[in-house]
């Protein structure tokens, strides 16, 4: 009975915003639920992160789980310096000077973690499905945690989660031996192309781009902890030490899922 009594009046208070906004009643509406936002803000070569990120690997497998759009936000400093330069025109004997703002990011952990950081934003920005790019990074840090960092790891890694590497071995062996079809190879095509513009994107500008970005908005959220796990833009726990703490919901596996569907209950997007 109350379940009714609030939705009906969900229904009426939609109903009257609409109108106020010279929406006619009897325009049909949708009430949906939108994704639980879910951010681990983490370093890539911190401990405390890959135990962070193996637990919540499992909490978005877990069956019956409403949808959600995770995401990692690294942690860092930013250093914007300005540079000004003074040039003489010999002409006019007048000088001009140009102000260039150069900016700089740090990671506690140095140069291979801001490298591991921007590594695994470029592969999520070629590969947004999270059940891929989660995989990417949990095989990061379970593989060969040491080399996070190093462009080749990198590369190394994303082949592996892709499953290119076993197909690569395969199109070496004898052609009797092999099981592929044209669109099979198509797709790996498709995967390589994709993993050279993740390659190009760790190295270059976009890439810088988007670590400074996500470092930003760790700043913004005031996060300095690695990890901090938010879930409906709420803090919901720590890792610390290897040590789960500030966790009033508990920290299980279980007690994760239950907080995401307590938060899918509370969230709803409405179209027109």
């Amino acid at each position: 009975m109350k379940l009714i009594v609030v939705s009906s009046i969900l229904a009426l208070v939609l109903i009257s915003s609409a109108v106020g906004h010279g929406v006619h009643a009897n325009t049909p509406f949708i009430i949906e639920k939108s994704p639980v936002e879910i951010t681990l803000f983490v370093m890539s070569r911190c401990p405390d992160a890959i135990k962070c990120e193996g637990t919540f690997s499992k909490v978005f497998q877990t069956e019956g789980l409403p949808e959600i759009s995770p995401s990692l936000s690294y942690i860092g400093s930013i250093d914007n310096t300005e540079i000004s330069t003074t040039e003489l025109d010999l002409a006019t004997t007048s000088t001009t000077t140009t102000t260039t703002v150069v900016t700089k990011v740090s990671c506690k952990h140095g140069p291979l973690e801001c490298a591991g950081n921007t590594q695994q934003l470029c592969f999520k920005e070629f590969f947004p499905d999270y059940k891929v790019w989660v995989s990417f990074v949990t095989t990061m840090n379970s593989w060969q945690p040491r080399r996070i960092g190093e462009p080749a790891y990198a590369r190394e890694v994303a082949e592996k989660v892709l499953g290119l590497s076993q197909r690569q071995r395969r199109r070496l062996q004898p052609h009797y031996l092999q099981n592929g079809d044209e669109k099979d190879e198509s797709n790996e095509r498709e995967q390589e192309i994709l993993l050279d513009k993740v390659d190009e994107c760790s190295k270059g500008q976009h890439g810088f781009d988007l670590l400074v970005k996500s470092v930003q908005n760790t700043l913004d959220y005031g996060v300095g902890t690695s990890c901090t796990v938010f879930i409906d833009n709420k803090k919901r726990c720590v890792v610390d030490g290897g040590v789960w703490r500030e966790c009033p919901g508990g920290s299980t596996i279980g007690d994760f899922v239950r907080s995401i569907k307590e938060a899918a209950g509370k969230v709803f997007r409405i179209s027109w």
